[in-house]
């Protein structure tokens, strides 16, 4: 059975966080969690690959091209079973490497005053997380590279998955959770809370280490850098905002910022040459 690239990637993912579930000394109703959400994916990869017997051709190349980004976020609330509680020493070494490198760069956050309108800003870039993904793949679309989505999802989905696999071993709740964390002095806006209120609703709780918005905001944008250098070079500035602005508004530590770029970075670099094979 034929698997595009996306779908490939994501149906080992979910199987191996499923398998991993069982290595792990997780409660029952996490395990069958976990299954369940990987049977969701698998049972959507396989209908959808299954689905040329009453669909068009071209309309099921276009489904095929979009799942990966329907179903990017299942193994995120994968990984959220394998987290039960925060570990305090492993807060204490993030929050401990985020003091070495503000002090290396000489800044002190809890002396930088942000204003309102670069608050803004910042809260508005990392709202962004949300639709930047599918609309790198409509860029694709737009520019007539519709031959280089399968490149895309090779970018975009490993460095993704890099950070929610690390995830499970670095248990710990977001900067601006922890008393005494020294964070920047920002108002609130009503973005803010818009993207509050998504968090408290849609997310597991805790941080994914290395930050996996950051990870595929960046290899997003250094995918779309290469096949199309304008559009590309928009989605760095945001992609660039939205680092910035996960350290400011204290939703990840640096050290998960900085760690998330080396592995977009990396598996950009890592997948280079695929690009000429597949679409360039």
């Amino acid at each position: 059975m034929f698997l595009r690239v996306g779908e490939w990637i994501q149906l080992n993912f979910v199987l191996l966080l499923a398998a991993a579930a069982w290595l792990r000394p997780l409660e029952r109703r996490r395990r069958l969690r976990v299954m369940w959400l990987a049977f969701v994916a698998i049972a959507a990869i396989l209908s959808v690959r299954l689905a040329g017997q009453w669909m068009s051709t071209g309309l099921l190349s276009i489904v095929r091209d979009w799942l990966p980004a329907g179903l990017l976020l299942i193994p995120y609330w994968q990984v959220g079973q394998f987290f039960t509680r925060p570990d305090p020493r492993m807060e204490a070494r993030l929050a401990a490497v985020d003091r070495a490198f503000f002090h290396r760069i000489g800044i002190e956050p809890s002396r930088i005053r942000i204003d309102a309108g670069l608050a803004t800003y910042l809260q508005l870039a990392y709202f962004m997380v949300y639709p930047l993904i599918p609309l790198g793949l409509a860029v694709l679309y737009a520019a007539s590279q519709r031959l280089c989505v399968d490149y895309y999802w090779l970018v975009v989905l490993p460095a993704t998955y890099l950070a929610f696999a690390i995830t499970p071993f670095v248990r710990a709740l977001p900067p601006r959770m922890l008393p005494g964390y020294d964070t920047f002095r920002s108002p609130p806006t009503k973005i803010e809370a818009l993207n509050r209120v998504i968090l408290e609703r849609a997310s597991i709780q805790a941080i994914t280490c290395p930050s996996a918005h950051v990870a595929s905001a960046i290899a997003a944008a250094l995918a779309l850098l290469r096949l199309e250098p304008w559009m590309g070079a928009i989605f760095l500035w945001i992609a660039v905002s939205i680092a910035i602005a996960t350290v400011v508004g204290g939703y990840h530590y640096a050290v998960d910022v900085l760690l998330a770029s080396a592995i977009a970075i990396l598996v950009f670099a890592v997948t280079y040459s695929a690009g000429h094979a597949r679409c360039i």
